[in-house]
């Protein structure tokens, strides 16, 4: 039996491009189970497509296959390529979309897209997606050793977060990702935050310690958190952080902490 093939893209649901991808897919492999992770991706946002897929991608069993088209360089010189980390394999453009699988621990390889029986022939140069992408995958499903893709590449593209700043008493960050609820999530690790903190501070929002769920300050308050991503997340309890602060992707925030030598 054919394995699990996720699917995540900036495609939206409008336009009928999941469901040309999704019967390439049942075309070669018509027993692949087809899950929909999110095609509401940022569109054209490389980074956070690499957040998402990084986000989920350890749930599903080992062997499964995660589709990724987040791909405005389509057509291009850019490569596709399929890598294999952790037991599961990832199919997409080379453009950064797996940075964050690249660094999530374990062995990696790469391998170049170059098997020109493994896609559609002619493919449109404007959606491979469905002539590339769909059909390598489907092809893995159905039990296509990893070794015919291609050729191992050891120089995949990269994309980097923002480095957090070290302050003199604290550090500083930016947001990178906002959810569908207006969360805004920072480039802050939660193990960057084991000392004290005396204040988290985004624009003129000032919060005075970390919660542990949304419901620890009351409706329409602020808050912050470490979410499930393990970063530090900035919320508004059943609001948009992002609309009711006017803030987006880059925004800074800071976290100072608390003077170890003074006593409460």
């Amino acid at each position: 039996m054919a394995g699990i093939i996720t699917l995540t893209s900036d495609f939206g649901d409008r336009d009928g491009f999941v469901a040309q991808m999704k019967g390439v897919i049942l075309g070669i492999s018509p027993d692949a189970v087809l899950i929909d992770t999110t095609h509401s991706i940022e569109p054209f946002s490389s980074l956070d497509a690499a957040l998402v897929v990084n986000g989920f991608f350890r749930y599903f069993p080992v062997g499964s296959i995660h589709l990724v088209v987040v791909d405005p360089g389509v057509g291009s010189n850019r490569r596709g390529i399929v890598v294999r980390s952790s037991g599961h394999y990832f199919v997409g453009p080379d453009n950064g979309v797996f940075s964050l699988i690249y660094s999530s621990g374990g062995p990696v390889r790469v391998r170049k897209i170059d098997n020109p029986g493994l896609i559609v022939p002619k493919p449109h140069p404007t959606f491979h997606g469905r002539d590339v992408f769909a059909p390598v995958a489907a092809h893995l499903s159905k039990g296509t050793d990893f070794s015919e893709i291609g050729p191992i590449i050891s120089d995949p593209e990269r994309i980097y977060l923002p480095r957090v700043i070290k302050l003199e008493h604290g550090i500083e960050g930016k947001v990178i990702h906002i959810d569908r609820f207006g969360n805004l999530s920072v480039n802050i690790g939660a193990d960057m935050l084991e000392r004290p903190i005396d204040e988290i501070n985004l624009g003129s929002l000032k919060i005075k310690k970390l919660s542990r769920t949304f419901s620890d300050v009351p409706d329409h308050e602020p808050l912050a958190l470490i979410n499930s991503f393990e970063l530090l997340e900035i919320a508004i309890n059943k609001r948009s952080a992002a609309d009711s602060l006017g803030v987006g992707i880059g925004a800074r925030v800071k976290v100072t902490w608390k003077d170890e030598n003074i006593e409460d």
